[in-house]
């Protein structure tokens, strides 16, 4: 089809100021031109018969549906004793590349449709009463989680500010100069007991803060004594 296409466009192109039959859906030529451009279009020499002459009385079949299929190439008038199946297969890679273009061009438009279609479904289901409680338990759901997972982490979570032990409150003690066999540590001995006063004793951030505590607790215990 597209063989004979390409060949009545050349005979087309070729018989320009020459009438038309539509009956015959053809060109209407006078014998003495058909016979000049026989001439001019056979080359027994290379053996290359003229494809014209099969459209001499009759156009070929379906040449609305052929102008359809076959408009956007484009038919320039090649002389017969030129043309040859390498002309007709070139013409041919160009319908085949539009071809690929129209396909590529449907699936792109196919493909937006399907993506509006999926939006307008999504778009009913949020006015759903079922979506929103679906929506609403999720987000309990993902909120109860999260709850746990932050009371997780804070049962395994170090304390900020541990009561540090007997043994490391005596070492403290040592450092800001409290000397054994001395008064001031015998009242600071049963203060240390008390897990209160070690996270105060701690807490202070100067070994000179720490042995004023110490002073002051046992000038008190030394009050409460008279």
């Amino acid at each position: 089809m597209k063989k004979e296409y390409t060949w009545f466009m050349e005979l087309k192109n070729s018989a320009t100021r020459l009438g038309w039959n539509e009956a015959k859906r053809t060109v209407e030529c006078s014998k003495e031109w058909w016979n000049e451009h026989l001439a001019r279009c056979n080359n027994p020499d290379k053996g290359i018969k003229c494809n014209h002459v099969r459209f001499r009385k009759q156009g070929p079949k379906h040449l609305d549906d052929l102008h359809i299929l076959f408009d956007k190439i484009h038919v320039s008038y090649i002389s017969s004793d030129e043309s040859s199946d390498d002309d007709v297969s070139e013409v041919q890679k160009t319908q085949d590349i539009d071809d690929v273009k129209l396909v590529s061009l449907k699936k792109s438009k196919l493909g937006k449709k399907r993506k509006e279609h999926s939006s307008s479904i999504e778009e009913k289901d949020k006015k759903s009463p079922f979506f929103r409680l679906y929506k609403n338990t999720c987000l309990k759901i993902e909120t109860a989680g999260d709850k746990i997972s932050s009371s997780v982490e804070a049962s395994f979570a170090p304390p900020t500010n541990p009561v540090p032990s007997i043994l490391e409150a005596m070492k403290m003690l040592k450092d800001c100069g409290v000397q054994e066999k001395t008064a001031l540590m015998h009242t600071t001995i049963f203060l240390i007991v008390k897990p209160e006063f070690r996270e105060v004793f701690s807490s202070l951030e100067t070994k000179e803060g720490r042995f004023d505590l110490i002073e002051r607790e046992h000038e008190k215990e030394l009050l409460k004594r008279q």
